[in-house]
């Protein structure tokens, strides 16, 4: 198989698990879901937002959104397996697919980590924006599509 196959299957698999993960464990399976709802809102406004203007710009717009201490709250709740309450969920919508990007730009090499440090990884990943956007792309467009299919819209 070429790299460019394994890499598209490598995304489709990390979105598929990180999809599972955050419906299964952090919405507890909840399809009528605030958040999901507004997770799914920020996927089919986000992921056209970053083919029209750009990776970085799109997620500093995303981070101003979610507000630093919500974001803050998403990663806590992810990094500890915890469910995420419904309180703020257009906030944690935008912080939900915030964490995610930077969760699969982590994995890719791209920045370091998912941390508090977001303008520092929006810095690095301003050097790198245009091969992030391609490595990145089909991730998007999975969680995109499964959170179209689960989620209700409003």
């Amino acid at each position: 198989m070429s790299s460019k196959v394994i890499e598209f299957i490598n995304n489709i698999d990390s979105a598929t698990k990180d999809f599972s993960r955050l419906y299964a464990v952090q919405l507890k399976e909840n399809s009528k879901s605030k958040v999901g709802n507004s997770f799914r809102a920020r996927c089919r406004e986000l992921v056209p937002m970053i083919e029209e203007i750009g990776l970085v710009p799109s997620l500093s717009y995303c981070y101003a959104k979610a507000k630093q201490n919500i974001f803050q709250e998403v990663t806590k709740s992810f990094e500890s397996n915890q469910q995420i309450d419904e309180k703020e969920d257009t906030e944690k919508g935008y912080a939900i697919f915030l964490y995610l990007v930077f969760r699969r730009l982590a994995e890719l090499g791209i920045i370091e980590g998912v941390d508090a440090k977001i303008i520092e990884n929006l810095g690095k990943l301003e050097k790198k924006e245009q091969l992030a956007s391609k490595l990145i792309k089909e991730y998007l467009i999975q969680l995109k599509r499964l959170s179209e299919a689960i989620f209700e819209e409003k």
